[in-house]
């Protein structure tokens, strides 16, 4: 698409152009300022990522998650947000969704902690969302929209700006600085207007076949900045004047949600004051960060040193999960084996827990598990139908009555009888590392800890979207497990997982997950996190393409203080080939120093599907290796069950310096037999 698109774009009934993208350059540049001179910090509660996803695609529904103010629950806010589509659609679904889209079909709901998920539409993010947090009720903010309604022309030059023009550009066609409030209003209001617009034909969703969910809408084309301003320039009045009419009836609408919210429960008064919500982000999507490794780290001669036995410890392996059938993760069932001629072997993946599944689960609305999933989860609980829906039902109630989530009923519906094998080998080969026993090709292979239990948690399906609500619910169900017994039950848990951390959101290390894994780690249990493979990339520059290594490219959890989070490097020469160029680099993005050691990450031979071995690369290969190396401290020195702190000073002290940046090795490369000297 090139030329003027304004004169060659679709137009709907009303004349005007059918839905389009806007690139993140005409985002920034109205919500930030001038690349040139952008001191502008945007303070509204929608972070970074939530503008650029419904700018893309300002029509379709986000996944978004939905922090609580501290004076606020997370079973209230669901229950608000709930509340609150139901009249403001009632009021004005032709307001708020796209026509060609049902304006009251489910946003899964859900809730977990001290989070709430939820698929909305622009316009109920900013109708519903922004009025119940803590940032509208802030008097300078509430006050100060009324005012800014006398500075309409000025917001309309703001519109008018082309995205390029530069700083000195802008003072000649309008020497207004804007406040950061009336650079929210403006783009705000145009994600609003181009999200009521129709969408084209080819942008709609195909209808499922047989009888099946609708498929999801495909994304729009993407512009150039000038493209896409040619195409809302022209009604940047239009787009302005349209925030202001919609203002009052979002103020009758917080009434009318308070009230009705009031008389279906107590609302706290001081979030009554201060807001119910703290801020918006997005659900990010998740990727699995991807012989002679064990012997390299010196596992082998700890184990015979020491005599380490692993039997007792269960580590949880939270990823695309385990094929537990393959014979390296086996082990004799001493009870059931009769004729030790004929052994019978039993899996050392003691528990499968599917979090693919959580949404459609904790969800406040039981019409939202469509059938053939209620048959699904039925199935992997070994439930009969009606029983799976009665857990549901249960849950709902909990939702409808604002109480927190009963991790007994949900338990039922997570737990797999009999788990089939993955469909994505990463979990599988993960375990690998951690726990494999088994000989390949006439060669021996094992893990870390032979010996080691597993619990296999499920939260990558089929595709990597939305996979950090999965996580989190994951990481709080661990925390459920340990603390409904008066010991430990789930020692450590590994993560070989990689959600890049945007700038403009949370601080470094603060985000959900990452906090989740704090509370993990302060209840006991051992945290370790893959670094990320971000360390070698390409960036385009004024001249073109550049390739080169990346400072602050540690992706999350591996950003969190208490996690172990581990770089990788070569498994035969660490010293010679230093850290693996794909590892990423620290320190964090706020300044502290990441990763905290190195282990081998390079063609790393473990277990995969169809009971097969093949060699994998990446961070992802490495964070297992520490895994395992915890494992063995916690199985040697019981004192140390319950203290993942220490754990994590051990292994970092003893790490070998590989003579390399302190951003690139960390303390340096994993040596579990130095990590034994040193207690």
């Amino acid at each position: 698409m090139a030329g003027d698109i304004g004169a060659s774009w679709p137009t709907g009934d009303d004349d005007r152009p059918m839905q389009f993208s806007l690139p993140g350059e005409i985002v920034e540049t109205i919500l930030l300022g001038p690349a040139d001179d952008r001191r502008v910090l945007q303070d509204s509660p929608l972070l970074g990522d939530v503008w650029t996803a419904y700018a893309l695609d300002p029509g379709a529904r986000q996944d978004v998650l939905i922090t609580p103010h501290y004076k606020a629950t997370a079973a209230d806010v669901a229950s608000m947000i709930r509340i609150g589509r139901s009249i403001w659609n009632g009021k004005n679904g032709e307001k708020i969704s796209p026509s060609t889209l049902r304006p009251l079909e489910s946003a899964k709901i859900a809730y977990l902690q001290g989070l709430v998920a939820a698929q909305l539409f622009f316009g109920e993010v900013l109708c519903i969302l922004v009025p119940l947090t803590q940032w509208w009720r802030q008097p300078q903010v509430a006050g100060r929209i009324e005012n800014v309604a006398d500075r309409r022309a000025a917001l309309v030059k703001l519109l008018q700006t082309p995205p390029g023009a530069t700083r000195k550009a802008r003072i000649s066609i309008d020497p207004e600085n804007y406040s950061s409030l009336e650079r929210y209003i403006a783009l705000a209001g145009l994600i609003f207007w181009i999200g009521k617009r129709a969408r084209r034909a080819e942008d709609l969703p195909l209808p499922g076949k047989d009888g099946e969910p609708r498929q999801p809408l495909p994304p729009l084309p993407e512009l150039t900045a000038d493209q896409a301003f040619a195409l809302y320039v022209p009604y940047a009045e239009e787009i302005i004047e349209q925030v202001f009419e919609v203002y009052p009836k979002v103020q009758e609408h917080l009434d009318d949600l308070l009230r009705t919210s009031a008389e279906a429960g107590d609302l706290d008064d001081e979030a009554l004051a201060e807001g119910f919500i703290f801020q918006v982000s997005l659900n990010r999507r998740a990727d699995t960060a991807l012989d002679r490794s064990v012997p390299a780290v010196k596992a082998d001669a700890a184990q015979s040193l020491f005599r380490v036995m692993c039997d007792r410890i269960v580590w949880g392996v939270i990823d695309s999960g385990i094929d537990g059938s393959h014979p390296a993760l086996q082990m004799i069932d001493e009870q059931a084996t009769t004729d030790p001629e004929h052994p019978v072997f039993v899996s050392r993946v003691k528990k499968t827990f599917d979090f693919t599944r959580i949404r459609e689960i904790v969800t406040s609305e039981v019409d939202d598990v469509e059938p053939a999933v209620l048959a699904e989860l039925a199935a992997g609980a070994g439930l009969d139908i009606g029983s799976a829906k009665a857990c549901l039902e249960r849950i709902s109630a909990d939702a409808e009555n604002r109480r927190p989530i009963n991790w007994a009923d949900v338990e039922k519906l997570i737990t797999l009888k009999t788990p089939k094998a993955p469909t994505n080998p990463h979990g599988t080969h993960v375990a690998g590392i951690i726990g494999a026993d088994g000989d390949f090709a006439g060669s021996v292979y094992s893990g870390m800890c032979p010996d080691i239990r597993l619990y296999d948690f499920r939260v990558i399906g089929k595709t990597t979207a939305d996979t950090e609500f999965a996580v989190i619910a994951a990481l709080q169900y661990i925390r459920y497990i340990n603390e409904r017994h008066n010991y430990i039950t789930v020692h450590g848990v590994n993560l070989s997982l990689s959600i890049p951390h945007n700038v403009r959101n949370y601080a470094c290390g603060r985000t959900p997950v990452c906090n989740e894994c704090e509370r993990l780690v302060e209840s006991g249990v051992v945290v370790v996190a893959a670094a990320g493979n971000r360390g070698y990339q390409k960036f385009q520059t004024v001249d073109g393409p550049f390739e080169n290594y990346a400072a602050f490219s540690i992706t999350d959890p591996g950003n969190g203080e208490g996690v172990i989070t581990v770089g990788s490097t070569h498994g035969n020469w660490p010293q010679t080939y230093g850290i693996s160029f794909f590892s990423s680099r620290g320190p964090t993005g706020d300044g502290r120093l990441k990763p905290d050691l190195v282990a081998p990450g390079e063609r790393v031979h473990s277990t995969v599907l169809d009971h097969g071995w093949a060699p994998e690369s990446g961070t992802s290969m490495a964070a297992p290796h520490v895994s395992g190396a915890a494992a063995m401290l916690l199985a040697r020195y019981e004192e140390l069950i319950g203290q993942p702190r220490r754990v994590k000073q051990i292994l970092c002290a003893s790490a070998t310096d590989l003579g390399r940046e302190r951003s690139f090795q960390g303390h340096g490369m994993l040596d579990v037999l130095r990590a034994f000297q040193s207690i």
